[in-house]
């Protein structure tokens, strides 16, 4: 496979709202937090202490709560809401075509 290809992960619905889901993807943790307004899909590790987030309810239905050190970070930007985390969660491309989750590989060499 060359980099830059969209690969599917998941059928849409397959995810509930409210929940955040692991997969992976060529050799890579993601994680998909779906809320209301759609899936957004993240590398599967924290942003703070890079430890590997799971399968869980999201937080209020939109929020990602990291279960070591407790971060939390917006579902629909991985944005910081609370410590310690600073730095946002890492954000991969993604979009839904043919009711599938299709997410950019571009970390294969």
């Amino acid at each position: 496979m060359e980099t830059g290809e969209y690969v599917a992960v998941v059928s849409i619905g397959d995810l509930r709202p409210g929940f955040m889901t692991t997969h992976v993807v060529e050799g890579r943790d993601i994680v998909i937090a779906m809320t209301d307004e759609g899936p957004s899909v993240y590398d599967g590790y924290c942003s703070h202490a890079e430890f590997k987030l799971g399968d869980c309810r999201l937080r209020r239905g939109c929020e990602i709560e990291c279960p070591m050190h407790g971060a939390r970070f917006r579902a629909v930007d991985g944005e910081v809401l609370k410590g310690p985390a600073t730095e946002p969660l890492e954000r991969l491309e993604s979009r839904v075509e043919d009711g599938r989750v299709m997410v950019l590989v571009d970390w294969l060499l």
